[in-house]
């Protein structure tokens, strides 16, 4: 704008007129909002007196203006003429004679400025104002002055407070006495402002605040408004504290109880207090308030039942679990009220307490569900709304709780707290029907939120009296009141997830009327309800029938039409929301699967309509999950009909970029080839194969196994497809058999792909073909062979060999085993790691024993001068006498024990018995139980265990091969391997003790096997070898108990009482375990201890994400975490990840604020280390990650509730992180994980 324009706003601005003036002001403003405004030192005068005088306008509308204008401002000018508003500003607020117009513009413009103010201009004008304010607040006589000057007060604290440690004394000096002003509202505004303060003062200055609180409500005496004001302040000031408030709880909670019991009749508002405050030490500092646990949650349980004005409420809690005799009437509680009666507060804040508890304490949920649940339940009939919302959300947090821990319990322990939840259910679902039969629709709202949470956590609570709660849930499903639409939403999504989680017998008594309310539903005009209504339908297709093509129940066979009608209706319309869309052709797919027998007539229609949905961009995903259930579905539904448009479609779309859509789409395919793939046309067929081996790569294995399994199918449906397969997926095929990414799915699908394809007898496909193909591939010759990359291809390239020459039969067995015994004896070592792999493949799936040459080949390549074909052959070997134990097996042994004295040589072939155990374990995996020819015999495992033990004194390489194959022998033979082991626990030496615990660690498998049975009974002498003086023993102890926490925890749940001492000790840097070594010109210092730390750190990392209830808060573990974070780098690492982890958890947030401040310095030490100017680039790379993981732990760290409240950690970010280099690399950690989480959300 140009300085005639602007000098012409200003000129209007001074205008009599108030039309002009108001104009003028907002042109202004508008001019000062544009980015591009500039001002100069001659405006900036002239700017800021306008502004000022317009603050004084008389006009509000003028006055109001010209405070946005001041925000605004304080950004443009400089800070001289800031602060110069800013004093003059303080001159009304604080002057005594002032109109109070005048005083309320100037305190709306000074918190303007206190939020508008930042960076450089944060800290004068923070002290200025505060300065000022501390003046005012001296004016005790002037009520009104006094009162503005505590809120801008506490509005600079909030924001500005740790900036001014200088005035902080002063603060607490000035605000201290106003605690005992007999003035209610001044006491109020000064405990908000010391909360305020509280976060920022030091130790010693919170102690002083806290003590002078605590030592007026001991002292007694008080009046009851003033007492109320104390205990008000206790709370306000723990809240604002946080964990740092901790140390006071001793004396804080025995004084909170006794202000509550203490309270005289109508002193609710001090009872709500209390337990406000006590809520807020369980909350902020849940380690220091756990002693007083049992007394808390007591006192709670009173408080939620006190009700002095009705006489009803003490009956109410004499009653059972449901609290109430089923013949009262439902509306009893509401016909009371008393506009004056504050009781509920009290009842309020005693569940909040209650929940407050059960989120703080998840390790003693037993107790505290044995103890609350009863008591929440009886208080579903609590009459004040408010109330009853938060026991809803103090129970559903019990019930999720009870959820969490479950897994620490065998499913059938009836001491487990979801065994008590079991038992309430009955009780909980009376009390729950009760509800919904209220005239709330907030309180019916918020019982369909509990029941939810409740199938949630007990998946077939609903199923023996689902008849108590269809009343409710059709009374909801057909209300009209206002808030119809959130309670049709909640009593949709809850009947949903009952329908899916209890039998369908349970509900098919009640079919028809829920059917009934549905259906209704699905016509809404609010496309919330609708799209839930529809889902509801989905589930209801399984009730009507649970498993096609059984015959359809004649009670239910009336709805099926019905319910297609309803489905049909939505599914056809075109002016639908896209959820509705969606929730429609996914319903109509079930239902026509499931029941398309009975709805013959209508089939062709919803096929026609189905692929018109298939032809829009906006429905076409669900329509190819729909087809996909459609061509899964055991029905004979006409699917040839539209079978070539469909397929045609479908394959178009494996050429979009859109991941989800090609998925579905290979998956859908995949069912249709399965079920019509002889009546797809050729070139239809050849046209899919075009399409999925442009996806057969390792860019994206999950869609390359799709595509695979999808040629795989065809190849079976339609072999004359076979050459177009040859020519198209194969050469795709042998390129992604080299990838080192290879693996799972992938591999398995690949494998699967060439006896298919050789099964369909094409010229071009056959065994000697692909045989030929695949091991050059594995030679480095094939066509994809241009990376150099053989050798990591030969693992897959053995593996498909195997199968596809052991799908031809025995004499393609016979030819190929001469075939690579001739490669074995090439001078190309390529070629010979290949046959050695292939020949332990083969050997693995076909007895190789009448080739007698075998063993002696592979035997002698176990001489080779290459360590890569000595690998090969020790894996041949192994694979070999898979084939034939009787036949190979002693022999392996023999070798075993005369290599002795070679513990080169001994390690290959303990590697080869590995193979052995490792491929029969396997086997008896995939065979059905009782099978007699599974595992070793009696005396092949008497042997096997005796040679292995007495190979655990050899060499460290070899005694992980022995630790490995016992830990396999106990998955196969539990009792025999396992006395053995334990014989072992007392040996004298310490390689055997090492062995016999590292075999833990290979014995715990993720599924349940027999031997945890017998292992639960003796694993913790195993583990407590973490007290051995032997640091290797020790550390595969650690080890051991990381794989057992990480796959079965309910193993050692009982046992870490005594082990986590022993872990801690681990975590410690010892001295007496580093040493110097002298090399002359200069001195090395070894850490025998560092892995073991690093174990150790690891082991706690596990624990915390599989048990976080017994690490969360507890000093010992907090200390070994700090520990960590100063050890090594290599221990930083996963020290500032377990970190992270501890702070986002549920738990973990109080426990990490309770030690914040002792962790800045390790990680200002972390990130202000220096590297030494000859560093090579490994150490710079090791060093720039190790800042990244420090850099995003503190990300964590820095967004927690509180965090800024730490003085020392909100100088770290100031100084350091924020400051310098550091600060575009935080910048990065924090665009990484938003970007992360965007990701997540984007999958959800």
């Amino acid at each position: 704008m140009s300085a005639a324009a602007m000098n012409l706003i200003l000129e209007k601005v001074a205008s009599k007129d108030k039309d002009f003036r108001y104009m003028a002001t907002s042109d202004l403003l508008n001019e000062l909002s544009k980015d591009t405004f500039q001002v100069d030192p001659e405006l900036e005068k002239r700017l800021c007196g306008v502004v000022a005088v317009q603050l004084e306008d008389a006009s509000g509308d003028i006055s109001g203006l010209a405070v946005k204008c001041l925000g605004v401002l304080v950004r443009k000018v400089g800070e001289p003429r800031v602060l110069e508003l800013v004093k003059g500003l303080c001159d009304k607020v604080a002057a005594p004679a002032k109109k109070d117009q005048s005083r309320d513009i100037a305190t709306i413009g000074l918190k303007t400025v206190i939020e508008a103010a930042g960076g450089g201009l944060a800290h004068p004008a923070a002290a200025l104002i505060s300065g000022r304010m501390l003046d005012g607040v001296q004016q005790k006589d002037n009520f009104e002055v006094l009162n503005d000057s505590l809120d801008i007060l506490t509005d600079t604290l909030a924001k500005f407070g740790h900036l001014l440690p200088e005035q902080h004394a002063a603060l607490v000096a000035a605000l201290t006495p106003l605690l005992d002003d007999h003035r209610q509202g001044v006491r109020k505004r000064a405990l908000h402002c010391i909360g305020a303060l509280a976060p920022c003062l030091s130790d010693a200055q919170l102690d002083a605040v806290a003590a002078h609180k605590l030592d007026q409500l001991a002292g007694g005496g008080l009046k009851p408004d003033t007492a109320r004001s104390y205990v008000h302040g206790v709370g306000v000031l723990s809240r604002a504290a946080g964990y740092r408030f901790g140390r006071h709880l001793s004396r804080a909670v025995p004084l909170m109880l006794a202000a509550n019991k203490a309270a005289a009749e109508g002193e609710d508002e001090l009872r709500e207090y209390a337990l406000q405050a006590l809520e807020s030490f369980v909350s902020r500092s849940p380690n220091d308030a756990r002693p007083f646990l049992e007394q808390l949650l007591g006192e709670a349980l009173r408080c939620i039942r006190y009700d002095p004005n009705y006489a009803g409420g003490e009956e109410d809690m004499s009653e059972d679990g449901a609290g109430g005799s089923d013949d009262d009437d439902d509306g009893s509680d509401e016909e009371y009220s008393d506009d004056e009666d504050m009781s509920w507060k009290v009842r309020r804040a005693a569940a909040k307490l209650v929940s407050a508890l059960v989120r703080a304490y998840p390790d003693a949920v037993g107790d505290l569900y044995a103890a609350a649940a009863g008591e929440l339940v009886a208080r579903f009939r609590e009459r004040e709304e408010n109330v009853k919302a938060d026991v809803f959300a103090a129970y559903a947090d019990l019930l999720r709780q009870v959820g969490a821990v479950a897994a620490r319990f065998a499913p059938d322990d009836p001491a487990s707290p979801r065994a008590a939840l079991q038992r309430d259910v009955g009780a909980v679902l009376k009390a729950a029907a009760r509800q919904l039969g209220d005239k709330s629709a907030k309180t019916r709202i918020g019982t369909f939120g509990v029941l939810r949470t409740l199938v949630g956590v007990l998946p077939a609570a609903v199923a023996e009296d689902v008849g108590l709660l269809v009343p409710g849930i059709l009374a909801a499903c057909k209300d009209k009141s206002a808030s119809s639409s959130s309670l049709k939403i909640e009593a949709l999504a809850f009947l949903r997830a009952a329908l899916d989680a209890a039998p369908p017998a349970a509900f098919q008594p009640h079919a028809a009327a829920l059917a009934e309310a549905v259906f209704a539903a699905v016509g809404e005009r609010y496309y919330k309800v609708a799209a839930e209504a529809l889902r509801v339908c989905e589930q209801l297709v399984t009730v009507l029938r649970p498993c096609p093509p059984e015959a359809l129940s004649p009670a239910l066979a009336p709805l099926a039409p019905q319910l297609f009608s309803v489905i049909n209706g939505r599914l056809a319309a075109q002016d639908q929301d896209a959820e509705v869309k969606e929730a429609a052709i996914l319903g109509m797919a079930h239902l026509v699967a499931a029941l398309g027998d009975a709805l013959a007539g209508e089939v062709p229609g919803v096929l026609k309509l189905l692929l018109e949905r298939l032809r829009n961009e906006i429905t076409r995903l669900p329509a190819v999950k729909g087809v996909g259930i459609l061509a899964a579905s055991r029905l004979e539904l006409g699917l040839d009909a539209v079978l070539e448009p469909v397929t045609a479609e479908l394959t178009s779309f494996l050429r979009k970029a859109n991941r989800l859509l090609r998925q579905a789409s290979l998956t859908a395919l995949d069912a249709l080839c399965a079920k019509l793939g002889g009546a797809l046309a050729p070139d239809a067929a050849e046209a899919v194969v075009g399409e999925a081996a442009g996806l057969v790569s390792d860019s994206d294995l999950s869609l390359a196994a799709l595509s695979l399994k999808l040629c795989v199918t065809l190849l079976q449906a339609q072999p004359g497809v076979a050459a177009e397969v040859a020519g198209k997926v194969l050469p795709a095929a042998l390129a992604l058999v080299r990838s080192p990414l290879l693996q799972g799915a992938a591999l398995a699908e690949l494998q699967a792909l060439f006896p298919a394809l050789a099964g369909t007898g094409a010229p071009a496909a056959s065994t000697e073909a692909l045989l030929s193909a695949l091991l050059d591939e594995g030679r480095g010759r094939g066509a994809a062979s241009s990376d150099g990359s053989a050798r990591q291809a030969q693992g897959a390239v053995a593996a498909c060999a195997a199968v596809l020459v052991v799908a031809a039969g025995p004499k393609q067995v016979d030819a190929t085993v001469k075939q690579l015994l001739q490669m074995l004896k090439s001078a190309d070592p390529a070629s010979q790691r290949l046959a050695l792999l292939c020949l332990g493949e083969v050997g693995r799936r076909s007895d190789l024993s009448k080739h007698a040459a075998v063993e002696g080949a592979v035997q002698g390549a176990l001489s080779s001068d290459s360590e890569d074909t000595k690998a090969a052959a020790s894996l041949a070997l192994g694979g070999v006498a898979c084939g034939n134990l009787a036949a190979y097996l002693p022999g392996l042994l023999s070798s075993i024990g005369a290599a002795g004295g070679n513990s080169k040589q001994q390690y290959l072939l303990l590697q080869a018995l590995s193979e052995v155990v490792a491929s029969v374990g396997a086997r008896a995996g995939k065979a059905k139980a009782g099978a007699a020819d599974v595992g070793f015999t009696p005396a092949q495992l008497s042997e096997v265990l005796e040679l292995l033990v007495s190979c655990s004194r050899s060499e460290e390489e070899c005694r992980n091969v022995v630790a490995e194959c016992l830990g396999r022998l106990a998955l196969l033979h539990s009792a025999e391997t396992l006395a053995t082991l334990r014989g072992g626990l007392g040996s004298e030496s310490e390689h055997t003790r090492c062995v016999v615990v590292g075999a833990v660690k290979h014995m715990v498998i993720d599924r349940p096997h027999p031997l945890d049975d017998l292992l639960k009974d003796c694993l913790l002498d195993f583990l407590l070898l973490m007290k051995d003086g032997d640091r290797h023993v020790r550390k595969a102890a650690v080890v051991a108990l990381s794989a057992v926490m990480h796959h079965k925890p309910g193993l050692v749940a009982g046992g870490l009482d005594a082990l986590l001492p022993e872990l801690y000790d681990q975590t410690v840097i010892k001295p007496e375990m580093i040493r110097t070594v002298d090399l002359g010109p200069f001195k090395h210092r070894i850490d025998d201890g560092l892995e073991l730390r690093k174990a150790a750190l690891e082991c706690l990392d596990i624990l915390l994400a599989a048990a976080p209830h017994t690490l969360q808060g507890q000093p010992a573990f907090l200390a070994a975490l700090e520990s960590g974070l100063k050890d090594h780098q290599d221990v930083k690492a996963p020290a500032h990840l377990m970190l992270a982890k501890l702070a986002a958890s549920p738990g973990g947030e109080a426990a990490v604020l309770g030690e914040l401040d002792k962790l800045v310095e390790p990680l200002e030490k972390t990130l202000t280390a220096k590297l030494k100017s000859d560093a090579v680039k490994q150490e710079v790379d090791r060093h720039e990650e190790l800042l990244r993981s420090c850099l995003r732990a503190v990300d964590v760290l820095n967004r927690l509730p509180g965090a800024e409240g730490c003085a020392p950690f909100a100088a770290f970010m100031k100084r350091v992180v924020l400051a310098g280099p550091l600060r575009d690399k935080f910048l990065a950690a924090q665009a990484e994980r938003a970007e992360a989480e965007g990701e997540a959300m984007d999958l959800a």
